[in-house]
């Protein structure tokens, strides 16, 4: 019988063999660890333009419907309002220093009788404009959805509750061309649009917008209010473009 010779007998790793497989391993998971964020942080931005595009597809048929925009003034207080609206309506986070949260709206949106829309007087044929998930919590902080619920099941704050939140936790903002000249004016919004009237060009020919502050939850970039600083575009997101 033939016998085995020591060398052809051999089975495991050397201590070389075995370094360089560790090796390996730890720079795939470092490659993995460094693309995991990036791979979050792009399906957050691609939620937070899906959850922009079809709230302005729920605003122009509300439009369609009422042959108007959803107001956001509570009905009790309008006639104290001055007439005549200067300027296009803007709710959202306070954050953005805007007067009324986006809740105002999507009471409405959602055909549920508070807020402005109390006795569902602002949707009377009680038609579901907007239909979203509920947020997820991280603590009390909502993500990713509408606040209708806290941690312990209750309901949220009446300031906050019904509020549509982006998926890193601040309100989403909405637009309304409330002044009927067809554009909507961003310049409240971002300085590189300031000053814009119907024939500079800047506004966009949209009658509704809707954007969220992205990750650094701040308008433009770190809260420097400029949305495009030539070829370099902050990481808001927004669907009137």
């Amino acid at each position: 019988m033939k016998r085995l010779s020591p060398s052809s007998s051999k089975t495991g790793f050397t201590l070389v063999e075995l370094l360089v497989v560790i090796g390996i391993i730890v720079v795939l998971m470092s490659l993995l660890l460094t693309a995991v964020p990036a791979v979050k942080d792009a399906q957050r931005k691609l939620d937070a333009k899906n959850t922009c595009s079809q709230v302005v597809a729920a605003i122009n048929a509300y439009y369609t419907e009422y042959a108007k925009f959803p107001p956001v003034v509570d009905p009790s207080t309008a006639a104290s309002q001055p007439t005549g609206v200067q300027t296009d309506t803007i709710v959202g986070d306070p954050a953005m220093n805007v007067e009324q949260q986006n809740n105002s709206l999507f009471y409405t949106l959602r055909n549920i009788p508070k807020g402005p829309n109390e006795g569902s007087l602002l949707n009377p044929r009680r038609v579901v404009f907007y239909d979203g998930k509920t947020a997820t919590l991280s603590g009390e902080k909502p993500r990713g959805g509408f606040f209708d619920r806290t941690s312990n099941g209750s309901a949220p704050p009446d300031k906050d509750g019904g509020s549509l939140y982006d998926p890193w936790g601040k309100q989403f903002g909405v637009i309304l061309d409330t002044t009927g000249d067809e554009r909507i004016d961003l310049g409240a919004l971002y300085t590189d649009f300031a000053g814009d009237n119907p024939t500079s060009g800047k506004a966009p020919r949209k009658r509704a917008g809707a954007f969220s502050m992205g990750k650094d939850e701040a308008l433009g970039n770190k809260g420097d209010r400029v949305y495009r600083n030539n070829s370099t575009v902050s990481d808001d997101v927004v669907s009137w473009e």
